[in-house]
């Protein structure tokens, strides 16, 4: 019988799951950040970002951000420092209460997409992006990733 991938392993994949290299930009945000609560919803204790922030991790992440910010969704131009507030927001938005009136926006999402669309929304803004929401609905159009 064999073994599937573990937690660790499933989000140090992430960045080439959601295809940070080649899909439109907006959609691989969301695609990564709902791999990331997905795991993280699904193993609330055994999924630790620290230990899975691999160097690939981490230059995709990078990437994603440099990405971001030559399609416009973004200002903020070292992506380093995008990484740091989109990690940081991370950490905040899963310590959410899952009847958080800040997730509450989502109604009609899971948790996971609640999670992810409060994410990528507080991130972009944070980094220069557009409050219209044009972006995010763009982003929702991408198929979720589930494992």
């Amino acid at each position: 019988m064999s073994r599937g991938p573990s937690a660790v392993e499933r989000y140090v994949a992430g960045p080439s799951r959601a295809k940070v290299r080649t899909a439109p930009p907006l959609f691989a945000l969301h695609r990564l950040t709902e791999t990331v609560f997905d795991l993280k919803v699904s193993h609330r204790f055994a999924v630790q970002l620290t230990a899975a922030l691999t160097p690939d991790v981490l230059d995709g992440l990078d990437l994603l951000f440099a990405r971001l910010r030559d399609a416009g969704a973004i200002t903020a131009a070292d992506p380093a420092w995008c990484r740091r507030v989109c990690l940081a927001l991370l950490h905040e938005v899963n310590d959410l209460p899952a009847d958080s009136p800040a997730l509450a926006p989502s109604a009609t999402a899971d948790e996971t997409e609640a999670r992810a669309n409060l994410l990528v929304r507080t991130t972009l803004g944070a980094l220069g992006g557009t409050h219209d929401g044009s972006a995010l609905s763009l982003a929702n159009q991408a198929a979720p990733v589930r494992s």
